[in-house]
C-alpha cells in the first residue's frame, strides 16, 4: 500500500455521500468532491460528466491523487504527508500565501507554513501533529472571517481529533526514527551520521543552531541547495544531508 493509499483510507472514512448543504460554499458534493471540481476534472481528462449522485469511490480516487495528494502532501515525509493530504481535501492545496488566515484560498499551503513555525524540528509525527494544531487555528480564523461557517465547527473538530488519534496510533504500531543529520565524507561516499558535536565542515561551523536554521530554510524534501560552503539535501524521511560545496 502506497503512502497515498494509506492517507486516502483515512480521508475516505470522512468524505460521505451526496450532500447539498445551503451554507456549504462548495455547493453540491458527493464523496467529498464538489460539482464544479467534478466537471472540471472530467473536462481535463476528456471524460463524460457522470451525474453527481452516481459517483463511486473509484470514479473520484484519481482526482484526489492528482489534485489533493501530488501538489503538496506528496512532497513531505510520512505521516506529515497524511496530515497535509487531509488538509488539502478540506481546504485545497492553496498557493502558499501565509497572510490571509481567514480565506480558504490560503489552504493547506498556509497550514504547512504555520506548522513549520510551530515545530521546525522534531520527528515526523510531531510535525504531523503540528499540522493539526495549525489547522485548528485555521478553522478558528475561517469562522472569525465568516461566522456562518460555525455550523461546521463541530464536524471539523471531530474529524481533526480523529486524525490526531489515527496519526498517534499509526506511530505506535510502527515506531518512527527521528530525522538524522548526515554528512558526506570528504571525497564522496555514503553519508554518515553527524555526532552532534560542533565542528567545521566545508568551511562552515557546524552547530545545532545551524541545523535548526537549515531545517527552517529547507523544510521540504529536495535539493541540492547551496548554503554558504554546503550543499543541502532533504530526504523524504526528513533526513538532512550535507555535502561540501565544490565551486
Amino acid at each position: 500500500m502506497t503512502d497515498f493509499e494509506k492517507a486516502h483510507a483515512f480521508v475516505r472514512r470522512w468524505e460521505g455521500g451526496y450532500v447539498n448543504h445551503p451554507n456549504d460554499k462548495g455547493g453540491e458534493t458527493n464523496l467529498g468532491v464538489t460539482k464544479s471540481n467534478w466537471v472540471r476534472w472530467c473536462q481535463s481528462q476528456g471524460l463524460p460528466i457522470k451525474p453527481m449522485k452516481q459517483l463511486t469511490p473509484a470514479d473520484v480516487k484519481p482526482l484526489y491523487e492528482a489534485w489533493y495528494w501530488k501538489p503538496l502532501a506528496a512532497q513531505y515525509p510520512w505521516p506529515v504527508s497524511a496530515a497535509l493530504y487531509d488538509c488539502s481535501v478540506n481546504h485545497g492545496p492553496g498557493d502558499g500565501n501565509p497572510f490571509d488566515e481567514g480565506g480558504r484560498e490560503a489552504g493547506a499551503s498556509w497550514i504547512a507554513w504555520k506548522a513549520r513555525q510551530l515545530c521546525p524540528n522534531g520527528t515526523p509525527l510531531q510535525q504531523a501533529l503540528a499540522v493539526c494544531d495549525a489547522r485548528e487555528a485555521f478553522y478558528a480564523a475561517i469562522i472569525r472571517h465568516d461566522p456562518s461557517q460555525q455550523v461546521f465547527q463541530k464536524g471539523w473538530m471531530n474529524r481533526l481529533n480523529a486524525l490526531r488519534t489515527w496519526l498517534k496510533e499509526a506511530a505506535a504500531a510502527t515506531p518512527e526514527a527521528a530525522p538524522q543529520v548526515l554528512l558526506v565524507p570528504k571525497g564522496g561516499g555514503e553519508p554518515v551520521p553527524w555526532d552532534g558535536k560542533p565542528a567545521p565542515y566545508g568551511g562552515v561551523p557546524l552547530t545545532a543552531a545551524l541545523i535548526e536554521q537549515l531545517r527552517l530554510v529547507y523544510p521540504q524534501p529536495g535539493g541540492p541547495w547551496t548554503y554558504q560552503g554546503l550543499k543541502v539535501y532533504v530526504r523524504r524521511n526528513g533526513d538532512l544531508v550535507l555535502e561540501r560545496f565544490k565551486a
